[in-house]
């Protein structure tokens, strides 16, 4: 009989007093959850790890070595797996103080009541206080997320969830560990056709946000690489295919045939490198191949009644192609992923 409880999940690296503090608080109201579990992913400092041992409720996992955020949860994931079968799935928290252990108790509440959604404690990112960088990280990825893969969420990089128990295996096989690896959660979570929950949370940051391990630079890229490598290879392919469709339009003054041509020669490369390079191989080559092909004709016949209609419209073609590529190019990334190369876990 399954418990209608989920288990916390509490991820940790060189974490300071707040985590024994939120861990002893939550155990205070042990209801709408059926167990901690804290994973040390590689801290210096183990003092608080023994102390937080010895809690009745208490789980505590081990890394030897810094593995990342995401490889600290896999852990968590693979231990619920094992232990805590009858759960509903898992709470996942930060140990670094931003979240309250009312808002994580909220979020396992409201997780209890739909737990085959996957639930979002958000920030309210127009609230004064918040780290420039936190608002144009979270403002990019929601931009990002919405245009090219149709997820609509507040808060994106919130680590604050309650994750169904049916998610679980595939987030598991995921290949990311650090940052990236809740981005590709979102993303699984989509694939999945889960519903998205999102429940309003207190925003809590300190000044300089010192406790964050969170390198802007480094962590960014890599939640965002692949996006912008199928960004990278999008606009060399539209290099080639602009110019091959201008040549060939300049001497047949036909659309259509420019259109085609164009698009067959950027195909082939567009296919080659996303295929090898931005998502990974997703089956068999004939089978990615022949979805990517059946994908291509679909989006040129698109790209042709836009530039047609533009055409109609008093829009030179060498203005409404590129105009076209735009809509098609957002298309093409989101159905790459879901038809094409969907095989693939997240890399």
């Amino acid at each position: 009989m399954a418990d209608c409880r989920p288990v916390i999940v509490i991820p940790a690296y060189n974490p300071d007093a707040r985590l024994k503090q939120l861990v002893e608080t939550l155990l205070e109201d042990a209801n709408d959850y059926q167990q901690i579990v804290v994973i040390n992913d590689g801290s210096d400092e183990v003092t608080i790890f023994t102390d937080l041992e010895n809690l009745a409720s208490v789980t505590l996992l081990q890394h030897e070595t810094n593995r990342g955020k995401g490889a600290a949860l896999k852990t968590g994931f693979k231990w619920v797996k094992q232990h805590a079968e009858s759960s509903i799935g898992v709470v996942t928290a930060d140990a670094d103080g931003q979240h309250l252990p009312h808002d994580i108790l909220a979020v396992a509440r409201a997780f209890k009541k739909e737990p085959a959604a996957l639930w979002l404690g958000c920030r309210d990112f127009k609230s004064p206080g918040i780290p420039f960088r936190s608002w144009l990280g979270n403002t990019f990825a929601r931009f990002t997320f919405r245009l090219g893969l149709r997820i609509n969420v507040q808060d994106t990089q919130t680590g604050l969830r309650g994750v169904p128990t049916v998610l679980l295996p595939e987030l598991i096989e995921t290949s990311s560990n650090r940052y990236e690896f809740e981005l590709d959660m979102l993303i699984l979570a989509k694939r999945n056709d889960l519903q998205f929950r999102c429940l309003n949370i207190t925003t809590v940051y300190e000044k300089g946000n010192k406790s964050s391990h969170f390198k802007p630079l480094q962590d960014s890229l890599r939640i965002y690489s692949k996006f912008l490598k199928f960004s990278g290879v999008g606009i060399a392919s539209a290099l080639i295919d602009y110019g091959l469709f201008a040549l060939i339009y300049g001497f047949t003054g036909e659309i259509l045939a420019a259109i085609a041509a164009a698009r067959l020669c950027s195909g082939i490369f567009n296919f080659s490198m996303n295929r090898q390079w931005v998502f990974g191989r997703g089956g068999s080559l004939f089978r990615d191949a022949t979805h990517y092909s059946l994908l291509a004709a679909t989006l040129v016949a698109i790209n042709y009644v836009l530039t047609k209609g533009l055409l109609l419209l008093g829009v030179s073609p060498f203005i409404g192609k590129p105009a076209a590529e735009i809509i098609v190019f957002l298309l093409s990334y989101r159905l790459q992923k879901k038809l094409v190369f969907r095989n693939k876990t997240p890399a």
